[in-house]
């Protein structure tokens, strides 16, 4: 199976990710990521 037969699969995870950010204010996503991104810094 190719990567274009089944274009569902490689999206699967993105989706569910983007549903699950589309339900939180830009402020809790936002402030997440800043925290991921100081973690990586700092730790």
């Amino acid at each position: 199976m190719s990567y274009q037969d089944d274009p569902y699969t490689p999206r699967t995870d993105a989706g569910r990710f983007g549903r699950w950010l589309a339900s939180r204010r830009a402020e809790t996503w936002m402030f997440f990521a800043a925290g991921v991104l100081l973690g990586g810094l700092f730790f």
